[in-house]
Formats: C-alpha cells, sequence, structure tokens
C-alpha cells in the first residue's frame, strides 16, 4: 500500500488532483485510516490512475473519463469511444484552421478596402416570397420593377408578412444582349394563385456567405468580385444564385446612397482531395 504522498509520485497526478479524485468517485482510495485519515492507495490503482491520465491528455474530460471506466467493459468499446473523439477533434482542429485562415485574410485586408471583417457565415431561413421576373440592361433599372411589383401587390391586396423583406436574385447575365435576369421578390404570410405578372412560391433555406453595406447599386460588382475571392480562399464554392436582401430598400427609399444591402452568396463546402462537394446544394 502508497500512502497518497507516494502514490502521487508513482501516478504523476498532484496530492490535490488525487484528492478530488477521491471526492467525485473517480479515483478512490484503497483504505482510509479511520482514525489518521490517511488514504492509502493500492499498486493495482496505478493502472486506474495512469489511464486517467492518459485519457486527460487526449483532451477527455473528468466526466467522460468516469463515465467510460465505469462503462466501457471490452477493447472494441474503448477502440469505438476514442475513435468518435478522435473525429471531433479532427472536425475542431479544421474548424480553428478556418478561424486561423480567416483572421489572416482579415490582416491581409486591413486597410485596402472597406469591405474587412465583413463578410458573414449564415443561415437565411425559408421563405415564401411574391416575385416578378425581367431582364433589364443595368443594375440601376432594377428600380422600374420594385415600382411594378409594389403596383401589382396593392392591385392585389396581397398581405406581407410581418418583417416583410425585400430580396432580388440575380439569376443570370446575357453578356451577348447586355441583359441581366432579375427577380425581385418581397416576403408574404401566405402562397396565393400566380397571376399574369406575379409568381408565389417557397424558398428554401439556405447557407450563405454574405456581407451588408451602405450604398448604391455602383458597389455591387466590386463587392461581388470580394466575396467571390473569399469564399474560394476559404474552402467553400458558390452553390446558388447571388440574391441581395434591402434592409432599407426600393421599397420604401429612393435614394439609394441610403439603401442598406446585405449581398448574399449561397455556399457549401467544397471537397478540395475530390473536387466534389460535401454538403448539398442549398
Amino acid at each position: 500500500m502508497f500512502r497518497i504522498g507516494e502514490f502521487s509520485v508513482l501516478s504523476s497526478v498532484s496530492i490535490s488532483m488525487l484528492r478530488h479524485y477521491d471526492k467525485i468517485g473517480l479515483l478512490v482510495p484503497d483504505h482510509v485510516d479511520q482514525f489518521t485519515g490517511y488514504r492509502y492507495y493500492s499498486s493495482e490503482q496505478l493502472v486506474r490512475a495512469n489511464q486517467i491520465v492518459a485519457l486527460r491528455s487526449m483532451g477527455f474530460g473528468l466526466k467522460e473519463i468516469e463515465s467510460i471506466q465505469r462503462k466501457v467493459s471490452s477493447e472494441e468499446e474503448l477502440q469505438f469511444l476514442l475513435q468518435s473523439n478522435l473525429a471531433i477533434k479532427k472536425q475542431e482542429m479544421e474548424t480553428l484552421l478556418m478561424q486561423i485562415r480567416r483572421i489572416e485574410e482579415a490582416l491581409h485586408d486591413a486597410g485596402k478596402n472597406e469591405y474587412g471583417l465583413s463578410i458573414a457565415v449564415k443561415t437565411f431561413p425559408a421563405r415564401k416570397v411574391v416575385c416578378l421576373r425581367e431582364k433589364i440592361r443595368n443594375f440601376s433599372e432594377e428600380g422600374r420593377l420594385w415600382v411594378k411589383l409594389n403596383e401589382e401587390c396593392s392591385r392585389q391586396t396581397i398581405k406581407f408578412s410581418a418583417l416583410c423583406s425585400a430580396i432580388t436574385v440575380q439569376h443570370g447575365r446575357n453578356h451577348n444582349e447586355n441583359e441581366i435576369d432579375t427577380e425581385v421578390q418581397l416576403t408574404v404570410e401566405s402562397l396565393m394563385e400566380d397571376s399574369r405578372c406575379l409568381k408565389f412560391r417557397e424558398v428554401p433555406e439556405s447557407k450563405v456567405a454574405s456581407i451588408t453595406v451602405q450604398g448604391g447599386y455602383s458597389k455591387l460588382a466590386d463587392i461581388n468580385v470580394y466575396i467571390a475571392r473569399w469564399i474560394e480562399q476559404n474552402g467553400y464554392e458558390i452553390a446558388g444564385n447571388v440574391f441581395c436582401i434591402y434592409h432599407r430598400s426600393p421599397k420604401n427609399e429612393t435614394d439609394e446612397n441610403h439603401f442598406i444591402t446585405e449581398v448574399c452568396f449561397p455556399i457549401q463546402v467544397r471537397d478540395v482531395t475530390e473536387g466534389v462537394s460535401t454538403d448539398n446544394p442549398v
């Protein structure tokens, strides 16, 4: 039998930690002298102490270690648990590396443009929308679509959602004809029958890289280039049509310099080893 000081030296566990392990029931002394209160440990308990030290070095918490020692009864169960913890640690490492890359990117861009530290990855919720889609010659012509959409909605007494969002979706550009396939949307409480001009549909939830800026349409080209480069450098790929959310919009603001616009690029994680995506398209 070993007194606590001797056991501490042999197990490389401090006396204070041994007392703590005793208190929480993780490693209880083999014997406690009822008169002196001295704790005594057996040589067999060195095996348990060594396992605690090993598991703690792997990042397991004391509650997890207690559960392992109480429930894991075979080598196969231990291997499965270690494999699961390894997968978690690898994911944590990938997340940390991603955060490091983003900090490095922010440092690289610091002072070079007004968009540094502005890109956020978030989930944009599913929405019900009424929409109008036409081809326009340039971004400034988008205002005409909003006027038409608002007039048609007023004519049909459409009920908008409580927090109505004004959204523009860019479906593509015909460079030969210099046309931009543009859709303007307003969120509604419920879907209705389509009309000649208006279409109703439900748009699914999407994961996006977004940046929110104040100003007019002239900023959009630079912002699109900046976000596209950021997406490529941070292990993502574009997974859908770019859309803009107007938090202060053409719906209620005539001066485009006062617009507050959130530019959103739907994204998914890019598998650089296989060349295929690991997420479903959003």
